[in-house]
């Protein structure tokens, strides 16, 4: 399967414990055959994935794959048969393993386009993952979405605007996963109030959501958001990230 795939164990390490986590993301630019789709998903998912309109069939069965990838990696299977494998939306579309296995493990999904990402991890510390693409036709949504402390917080840096508007609306998305809540809930509740612009990421803090925090980068032409236990430190090799899907530089200014 020519599918542009990339993969990486993260340690999560907590002032009580380490725990390790699957990141996946992958690419690919021209649809999926039928047959191929097939070898993807389980047979709960074929039901959804033909009921979709061809653009989001694409993104949905990459989405999948990059989840299943994952899962795969994270319990090492030996030969992984990723059609065994159901992702099955819960109560709020979350996405929720159906998967004998011997300790709980959750799963987190994003797709855009043409790229996905997914991360597997233990129950114990939550993660979320949300990319966008970095996209001059998505301004006044986003801006119509912000707070006036937030608009103001990206006036004082030297961030390009659509790389900052999309850093806060994938980071928000990231945090709404960890919560279950998606964006049922007004966007102002996940208010970022803080923001640490480094060499080649962003790291947010947040008005409500103290005890969470977000680590963005460029992939390619998107923004991807992981966000994370506060007291959570883990590494991404972002520089491998970004040789294999493109940008020269992790964080735009202007």
């Amino acid at each position: 399967m020519d599918t542009l795939l990339y993969l990486e164990e993260l340690a999560l390490i907590r002032p009580d414990g380490r725990f390790k986590a699957q990141l996946c993301l992958g690419g690919r630019t021209y649809p999926y055959e039928d047959t191929e789709a097939l070898s993807i998903l389980h047979e709960q998912e074929l039901a959804y994935y033909r009921k979709l309109q061809y653009k989001r069939k694409h993104s949905f069965v990459l989405g999948r794959y990059c989840a299943k990838q994952a899962i795969s990696a994270y319990t090492r299977m030996a030969e992984p048969q990723l059609g065994q494998i159901w992702v099955q939306p819960g109560v709020f579309q979350q996405p929720v393993i159906m998967l004998p296995r011997i300790e709980p493990l959750q799963i987190t999904i994003t797709h855009c386009d043409h790229i996905a990402a997914s991360v597997a991890f233990p129950e114990a510390p939550p993660l979320g993952i949300d990319l966008e693409k970095i996209d001059g036709a998505n301004v006044s949504a986003i801006e119509s979405q912000i707070t006036t402390s937030e608009k103001q917080m990206i006036a004082d840096t030297s961030l390009d605007y659509e790389v900052a508007l999309t850093m806060l609306w994938t980071s928000k998305e990231s945090l709404s996963k960890i919560l279950k809540t998606g964006l049922m809930t007004p966007l102002p509740v996940y208010e970022i109030n803080h923001m640490d612009i480094k060499q080649d990421r962003i790291v947010t803090s947040y008005t409500n959501f103290a005890q969470y925090s977000t680590v963005s980068f460029r992939v390619g032409h998107h923004m991807c958001s992981i966000t994370h236990p506060k007291r959570t430190e883990f590494n991404v090799n972002i520089a491998e990230i970004q040789r294999l899907f493109g940008s020269s530089r992790a964080v735009d200014v202007r």
